[in-house]
């Protein structure tokens, strides 16, 4: 991509790869469309309550009139927009600091599954790695307070960014500490201003209470062990295969990387992600800050062919995965087997889903029921058969909808055992979704059989 021209056709192919995914919906990821839910709620009422915990505010804002005015095709070509011009970010990165093989980089950058994915929904984990990224290319450009803003917008969109302030330090010379302390401090403040909105909203003390009653201690073998599963499958077994080879192979340079600012800088902002996972490891998507500096240290240590084959198993991960879990059977269990790749489990994954939701949506169901769904915002969002129940969704404080194809049909995201009581006593039936008798056995607090709550399949 040595021409203006290559890079702009080397653009119009990564729009073209993302095309398939820009449509169908905000994305299989439930929080997505809970960001959809929050920013229409914004635009429409002027009324900010946050997605989840512990609050997107700035990604939140950003969203409310795109999603209102365009819907779920905007808000995910906005992401597409935003990675592009990580892309161009990144590349500029990689001739600072004069890394070698950057048009190689760029194009594993640009194309590696878990970004491809995430460059077309409605999230905002590359709006952060964008943030991040600008933050490391002004610090780089003796933009010190500049530096510093970004970095706080860009944990104003997910709060754990604001840790990358710390491998940072690493840019300044010792007598420079100074600036550093500048830097965060500018940072810190940005972020807390971005997250005001978060604090003051009424929902907040809500958010926080549901969160804390359906929050369930995990035992240490069991968090390990999602801890490497979803660190393996954020690039797939395959990639750290050949990473793992070539590392071994290639052990005598990996102290000369150490002699390098840029290896330094990538090395901690790789540890500093995996540290912060080691505490929440429930999506794999937690580790994208780092993937960007995991390409460059790799290639700060192979070879140019090295590197190619290392690229072309990463970006196999798309179409097709080495899995440790069979996990298309009833009862998932060990075993190493062929799975869908990453990006053609979201693309089909969001055909199957919207199948799901409106044949739920279009089911015969009896007249003044309740169904307990297990989903939010995901299943009603675009969906041509309901409508949001503001005032049912206050009472109970959860995410309901009613049918537009019968009377006083509502569908909710799960009630309480109090909140069940209450239902039958105003003379409402009450359903669940099979497809969730495993959530609700799990969270809802009481047995489904003893309650007699009906299945709809």
């Amino acid at each position: 991509m040595k021409s203006n021209r290559s890079f702009f056709f080397f653009i119009v192919i990564i729009i073209l790869s993302r095309l398939p995914l820009l449509f169908g919906g905000f994305g299989t990821d439930g929080d997505a469309w809970r960001i959809a839910k929050t920013a229409l709620l914004l635009w429409n009422d002027g009324v900010y309550a946050v997605s989840r915990i512990p609050g997107f505010p700035l990604y939140e804002f950003f969203q409310a009139p795109i999603i209102a005015l365009g819907g779920s095709l905007a808000s995910n070509a906005a992401s597409l927009v935003v990675f592009i011009i990580s892309i161009v970010v990144f590349r500029n990165i990689l001739r600072m600091w004069n890394i070698p093989h950057i048009n190689l980089l760029v194009i594993s950058y640009a194309f590696l599954p878990i970004l491809w994915k995430n460059s077309a929904v409605t999230m905002d984990y590359v709006w952060g790695l964008l943030g991040i990224l600008l933050s490391l290319d002004l610090l780089l450009k003796k933009k010190l307070l500049l530096a510093g803003v970004v970095l706080g917008l860009a944990a104003g969109t997910r709060i754990t960014h604001i840790v990358f302030l710390l491998p940072f330090i690493f840019i300044f010379e010792r007598t420079q500490r100074k600036q550093w302390l500048k830097f965060s401090a500018i940072a810190v403040l940005t972020t807390a201003v971005c997250y005001l909105p978060a604090v003051v909203s009424e929902n907040y003390s809500f958010v926080i209470q549901d969160f804390l009653a359906g929050s369930h201690e995990q035992s240490m073998v069991k968090r390990i062990s999602v801890f490497v599963y979803r660190i393996i499958f954020s690039i797939g077994m395959a990639g750290w295969i050949g990473i793992i080879t070539m590392l071994i192979i290639q052990w005598k340079k990996i102290p000369a990387v150490f002699l390098k600012t840029s290896g330094t800088v990538s090395a901690a902002i790789c540890l500093m992600t995996i540290a912060i996972f080691a505490f929440l490891p429930d999506e794999r998507e937690y580790l994208i800050p780092m993937l960007p500096f995991l390409l460059i240290l790799l290639t700060l240590v192979s070879e140019r062919w090295v590197f190619v084959v290392i690229t072309v198993l990463l970006l196999s991960y798309g179409f097709i995965s080495i899995d440790l879990i069979e996990h298309s059977i009833s009862q998932p269990r060990l075993n190493l087997n062929l799975q869908r790749g990453y990006i053609v489990k979201e693309y089909l994954g969001r055909g199957e889903l919207n199948e799901k939701r409106m044949a739920l949506s279009n089911a015969t169901i009896p007249e003044s029921s309740f169904v307990m769904i297990g989903m939010g915002p995901m299943f009603w969002l675009e969906n041509p058969s309901v409508v949001i129940d503001k005032k049912m969704e206050k009472e109970f404080r959860h995410d309901c909808a009613r049918s537009l194809n019968g009377i006083e049909i509502y569908f909710i995201y799960a009630l309480y055992k109090p909140q069940l009581d209450e239902i039958r006593q105003r003379g409402y039936t009450v359903y669940y979704w099979t497809e969730m008798k495993e959530y609700f056995d799990t969270f809802i607090g009481y047995d489904l059989e003893t309650e007699k709550i009906l299945p709809i399949d």
